[in-house]
């Protein structure tokens, strides 16, 4: 989603806005400019001449900012290149004032301090670059926005501004490059190497007025660069061997004066500014304005996540710290459901564990009971095998009663006939076939008369088990009766059990 910033460098003796709209892969810039601001005559308040100066530029130029990223001068910042001896950044930010203690005028718990890593740290060290300023220049700051009815996101040193603009502004640019910043009041030099600002220093010696002074400045500025790359190889022990120098801040007219001197001094190619970022979709206004390039630096920071630079707005002057102490609390109400979520999903675990295991013992036991019912059979779905089997079972015992409860079993009605069939010496009976279902018994055989087989039944009706015995079929062959009789066995009083 396109932003819109605003980038704003408060210089000692000058105003800077520009504002960028869009993301960080296609933005314009929709104004630049820059004004000169009179010295304020209060050293305890150096801004309140910028005031004014903002709300004519606001007013004119209608300007607002999703973002607004505010930059203090260098001259104004206290910064030091230091090694410290561990990596922690939060280590770090704890005592990076209190480091800085032997390189400032301003008692630590005075001042406002942030840093950038640089390049090169190891498990042991971590090269920085600090700076810091007096909280009292801050809450000033904070209070002349504040007076014109905007909210500073970030308040960072030009230097950074000055370095993001070489990084993000130009199409390419070489590893180890001097970038010079040039105002009326003041000119600022920063040695940009693999992407940061390693070491910075601005001095009061501004751009010079008047003809047939351009090539006495160019000498002059040619030493203080000699002179600030031998501090920083001093500071940090190892050389700096510059591949080019780029210029902001001079007129069209005088820069190729300039830039001869330059090279002839220093031995390095020395570029122009050229806003050639393929990101840029260009404005001949805003390219052609040099003296906005730091404010131009700003405002790209606030397109771009990935950016280094300073935020001196930090403790009791952080942006959004009510903001950040519930979003702290809500860390820890997250936490807390978190735990509650891993301690339910525990318990559901050791149920479904226990179940399991319960499940388990349940398949042994029938695994157990199935193999000593039924030795021979293979365990498929032991239950309803089972189930099939004892069906079985029951249907065939059935037909000897008895597992009903409701009538005499076949082997007591066989009992009871046996038991009521005359003797032999008052019957002839030969039993030819037997047939037993549920309710009856079916007798057929040969006896040596029809009254034989009178009395066979008549013999039988007498037991209290048999309801009833009925000739159904009687024939005589021969010297001999063939008889069928059905007897119908009678319903039992007591449920068996």
């Amino acid at each position: 989603m396109p932003k819109q910033v605003l980038g704003i460098e408060l210089g000692t003796e000058h105003v800077a806005v520009v504002q960028v709209i869009g993301t960080s892969k296609a933005y314009d810039v929709t104004t630049a400019v820059s004004r000169a601001v009179s010295p304020s005559s209060d050293s305890d308040d150096p801004f309140r001449p910028h005031q004014a100066v903002l709300e004519i530029l606001l007013d004119t130029h209608r300007l607002r900012g999703d973002s607004i990223v505010v930059s203090l001068p260098a001259a104004q910042t206290v910064m030091r290149n230091l090694t410290l001896p561990f990596r922690d950044p939060r280590r770090i930010r704890q005592v990076i004032k209190y480091t800085m203690d032997d390189h400032m005028p301003f008692d630590p718990d005075e001042v406002v301090a942030d840093f950038q890593v640089l390049p090169g740290a190891t498990s042991s060290q971590t090269p920085v670059i600090a700076a810091a300023v007096p909280q009292v220049l801050i809450a000033d700051t904070l209070a002349i926005f504040h007076e014109i009815g905007l909210e500073p996101t970030i308040i960072d040193v030009d230097v950074s501004g000055l370095s993001n603009a070489a990084q993000l502004g130009l199409s390419s640019l070489p590893e180890r490059t001097l970038l010079v910043d040039i105002h009326p009041e003041r000119a600022l030099l920063t040695l940009h190497d693999q992407g940061k600002p390693f070491f910075a220093r601005s001095w009061p010696n501004g751009w010079p007025q008047g003809a047939g002074t351009i090539e006495t400045y160019a000498v002059r500025m040619s030493k203080q660069i000699q002179r600030t790359v031998y501090a920083y190889e001093n500071a940090l022990q190892h050389s700096f061997d510059a591949e080019s120098l780029v210029v902001s801040g001079v007129p069209e007219e005088d820069y190729s004066a300039l830039a001869a001197v330059l090279q002839q001094s220093l031995g390095i190619p020395i570029e122009p500014w050229a806003h050639t970022a393929e990101a840029f979709r260009g404005n001949a206004i805003a390219e052609g304005n040099r003296q906005t390039v730091v404010a131009l630096g700003l405002a790209l920071r606030g397109l771009h996540r990935q950016t280094e630079g300073f935020n001196l707005r930090r403790e009791q002057f952080a942006l959004h710290q009510d903001l950040q102490e519930i979003r702290g609390r809500l860390v820890v109400v997250g936490c807390m459901l978190v735990l509650l979520a891993a301690m339910g999903i525990g318990r559901l675990y050791l149920d479904t564990h226990f179940k399991a295991q319960r499940l388990q013992q349940l398949k042994t036991d029938i695994a157990q009971i199935f193999q000593a019912a039924l030795p021979n059979e293979r365990s498929v779905q032991p239950v309803f095998q089972m189930q099939e089997k004892v069906e079985e079972l029951r249907n065939r015992l059935r037909n000897f009663g008895g597992l009903t409860g409701t009538q005499l079993s076949g082997l007591e009605a066989l009992r009871e006939i046996s038991e009521k069939v005359p003797p032999g010496n008052e019957l002839t009976l030969n039993v030819d076939s037997l047939t037993i279902t549920a309710n009856t018994v079916d007798i057929s055989g040969v006896t040596g008369s029809i009254e034989d087989v009178v009395k066979l039944r008549d013999a039988l009706e007498t037991s209290t088990a048999i309801d009833e015995a009925k000739i159904i079929r009687n024939k005589k062959e021969a010297d001999k009766v063939a008889f069928k009789l059905t007897i119908t066995i009678a319903k039992s009083q007591d449920p068996i059990t």
